[in-house]
């Protein structure tokens, strides 16, 4: 039971981090490198969503999710935080497009 309570608080504070502003920006810059028009009316990419279900502790440190792209399922951006040893601030480790993501990005 005590384990079960540890592991959900464990679970609230990566939803916590990967939902901060900080990480909205770290995402929204990533999205623009890959669509410069990204979240505007001339973008391919519209929108994103972060799958809440995805949220997963990395073994090798940080915090690992999916990112739904346009609100469809197969346009997914598989993403990754770690936080920085010397200042503490988190960063990004890249995204990994979906097979309709890279169709989407190479229209």
């Amino acid at each position: 039971m005590y384990m079960a309570h540890k592991n959900q608080e464990f679970h609230n504070e990566m939803t916590r981090i990967v939902h901060s502003e900080e990480v909205r920006k770290l995402l929204e810059e990533d999205l623009k490198r890959k669509d410069p028009n990204a979240l505007t009316d001339k973008g391919k990419i519209r929108s994103y969503k972060i799958d809440d279900s995805s949220i997963k502790h990395n073994p090798m440190g940080g915090i690992m999710f999916n990112i739904i792209i346009n609100d469809s399922i197969s346009m997914v951006g598989k993403t990754g935080l770690q936080m920085d040893g010397e200042n503490g601030k988190i960063r990004t480790d890249g995204m990994t497009e979906s097979a309709g993501l890279r169709a989407l990005l190479s229209e």
